[in-house]
């Protein structure tokens, strides 16, 4: 009977690997199986509050290096911006104020731009200052000249009238707007 107890062992080793087979599978997921290429994030509102404290961080660091340094002169004339053209100016000997019949006061600035140099310059922009007996201004405003560039050795004329100056303007300096 050796045989039948060797069959019975062999039965009841088939019936057991029937259960595990059934409620346990014995086989290996395939490594070319489809799977996410990632897991998601849990808490993507952490991601997003550290993406705005790094964009805060940015900002403010930009704001103290223009508070601190100025705002730097990228694309204007090579960085040549604020620097004071080699352009003279001559003002008129008849600059004083003048009277509408209306009794309104009106002051006319006038002169000329020269070139004394060998190349073209731009010409900014005129600040004109009218300064009491003390020196001190009490009127000012922006002018422009007819031309953006003067050529060597040229000269334009510029002539600009204005209404209502305070009536303790006494003197007038003309510079340029840098």
């Amino acid at each position: 009977m050796p045989v039948a107890s060797e069959s019975a062992a062999a039965v009841s080793e088939d019936l057991a690997s029937a259960e595990t087979s059934y409620f346990e599978s014995s086989v290996q997921p395939s490594l070319f199986a489809h799977e996410p290429p990632f897991r998601p994030r849990r808490n993507p509102a952490k991601l997003w509050t550290m993406a705005a404290i790094a964009f805060a961080l940015v900002v403010t660091a930009i704001g103290g290096g223009v508070w601190y340094y100025g705002v730097p002169n990228i694309g204007m004339d090579m960085g040549l911006a604020g620097v004071e053209p080699d352009l003279k100016i001559i003002l008129n000997e008849n600059l004083e104020k003048n009277e509408r019949e209306d009794g309104t006061l009106f002051f006319i600035a006038s002169g000329s731009i020269v070139n004394p140099t060998s190349r073209a310059q731009r010409v900014p922009e005129m600040l004109v200052t009218l300064k009491d007996a003390g020196g001190r201004p009490v009127y000012s405003w922006k002018m422009k000249a007819r031309v953006r560039e003067l050529a060597p050795g040229a000269k334009v004329d510029f002539s600009e009238a204005r209404l209502d100056v305070p009536q303790a303007a006494a003197q007038i300096t003309v510079g340029w707007v840098l």
